[in-house]
């Protein structure tokens, strides 16, 4: 009988705790919506205007002819940048990786495999 109580009580403790905490949680923090991710995307997107300015921007010239091809930046962060290089049409060709960590830059084409994959100086 002793264990019985000993249990029940028990269980009652801890779900008065579990709902104390969830009435008391922080009202504070902000909900997450659908386009925070969009959001974040969005910011990193930036025009090929800027492309040339860019570290590895000469070793993607000579390896694939980058003013051949329009440039688009899709991912810029604190670890690594995204290119993709589409032809007249509009059809994906290249795509460039560089790595900021370790200044390692790979270049693919997107029909024949990888082409460059080196640390840049």
């Amino acid at each position: 009988m002793k264990t019985f109580v000993l249990i029940t009580a028990s269980a009652l403790l801890l779900t008065s705790g579990g709902i104390g905490y969830a009435a008391h949680a922080n009202s504070d923090t902000p909900p997450v919506s659908e386009n925070s991710t969009s959001m974040n995307y969005q910011k990193y997107q930036i025009d090929a205007e800027n492309v040339d300015d860019l570290l590895e921007y000469d070793t993607l010239d000579d390896v694939v002819d980058a003013d051949d091809f329009h440039a688009q930046i899709v991912e810029n962060n604190n670890h690594k940048r995204v290119i993709l290089l589409k032809d007249d049409n509009g059809q994906l060709q290249f795509k460039s990786i560089y790595v900021k960590d370790t200044n390692r830059l790979k270049i693919i084409n997107l029909h024949e495999g990888l082409v460059y994959n080196e640390i840049l100086p």
